[in-house]
């Protein structure tokens, strides 16, 4: 086993509760406003200049996208409820204080990661509901519950119920994943290693929330060529509103990715889709709760690790090309020496084209 692994802090500075937000720069707001209304958000405010939305359970934004001259992630938020930890990360080199938070009603402090990429902890509880209806009453084999009554048939975007997760590609995996570790607390849920140099690639992190569930994973943390936002997450009530939510985006003419589909590390039923600039977004339902007493997992990165059953992978969903952009931050990263490295890049490419199922011919 390789030693340089992302491991559990013994003393972390703080314990994040949950991922708070997404920023996104775009350069243009109204295809996003558009799409991301059909993709189940609700809008908390708009103005020439950026978009706020929220998902139903809180008012509190979720997802921001903001007016740039390119398509790029500009930061992430935690929430941090404990408010000696959120003093503590005040005192951070290049620790930045907001008093009146990122959108102006709960103080934050901005902080950056190994990459440069700012994450504010939002001092604050993250935001939970109990319950939410089902729209569609359930037939089993043994409890008959719909007696002479068909169901209904309903159209229109799905109920998005909050943000879930965000995975992030690091040239620097290892430096960026125990960044997280040290300094919110998160706990590795499993670790996927290249299958002969055991070399870790990626890691799935959740908060540490002691004996209170949580998700499997709130952020991944993966090897790239470059550093970038890969996907989103957004949880939704159930399988119905996930097939719900693809129907409904297909009608609106927006690009599908994968789905549906059930993961194997973190077993939610999926469905990719990609917004107006290419980007991954996801429905999901029934992922993994996990107290703190769950330990680490270890698993050989391939293709087959991705799902347990559904429609095979696209080729064109895991985009490893290298196009100007990623080619000049790899170079740029080469040259300034970090960790990233060709080797490890090739055969990450080579394990994801392999597909699980022979029967499948390109």
């Amino acid at each position: 086993m390789p030693t340089r692994i992302p491991k559990r802090s013994e003393k972390p500075i703080s314990k994040a509760q949950d991922i708070a937000y997404i920023r996104l720069g775009r350069k243009d707001l109204e295809s996003a406003y558009r799409y991301y209304i059909d993709f189940g958000l609700k809008v908390k405010s708009r103005t020439e200049d950026r978009i706020l939305f929220h998902a139903i359970s809180s008012g509190f934004p979720c997802w921001s996208i903001e007016k740039a001259n390119r398509d790029f992630l500009l930061g992430f938020g935690f929430f941090v409820s404990d408010k000696k930890q959120f003093a503590e990360l005040q005192k951070l080199d290049g620790a930045i204080f907001h008093p009146k938070g990122r959108f102006g009603d709960i103080p934050s402090v901005t902080l950056f990661d190994p990459s440069g990429l700012p994450v504010d902890a939002v001092n604050s509880s993250s935001h939970q509901i109990s319950k939410v209806n089902s729209k569609r009453i359930w037939n089993h084999f043994d409890i008959i519950k719909r007696i002479n009554t068909p169901q209904p048939s309903i159209s229109g975007p799905p109920k998005v119920i909050r943000l879930g997760h965000a995975v992030f590609l690091k040239q620097e995996f290892f430096k960026n994943a125990q960044w997280y570790c040290d300094t919110f607390g998160l706990i590795p849920s499993d670790i996927q290693l290249l299958p002969k140099s055991k070399e870790p690639v990626l890691a799935f992190l959740r908060c540490n929330r002691e004996g209170e569930l949580t998700d499997h994973h709130t952020i991944v943390v993966a090897t790239g060529a470059d550093d970038r936002l890969e996907h989103c997450a957004f949880e939704l009530k159930d399988l119905d509103e996930i097939a719900q939510g693809r129907e409904w985006l297909l009608s609106k003419g927006w690009k599908p990715a994968w789905g549906l589909g059930r993961h194997l590390l973190g077993s939610q039923i999926f469905d990719y889709e990609r917004d107006p600039t290419g980007m991954l977004v996801e429905h999901y339902t029934d992922g993994d709760k996990f107290d703190h007493s769950v330990p680490v997992g270890f698993h050989e990165i391939s293709r087959k690790s991705l799902y347990q059953w559904g429609q095979d992978m696209p080729e064109d969903f895991l985009d490893t090309r290298l196009n100007f952009q990623s080619l000049k931050e790899l170079i740029k990263g080469l040259i300034a020496k970090r960790e990233i490295r060709i080797k490890t890049l090739i055969q990450m490419k080579t394990m994801a084209s392999k597909s699980p199922r022979k029967w499948i011919k390109y």
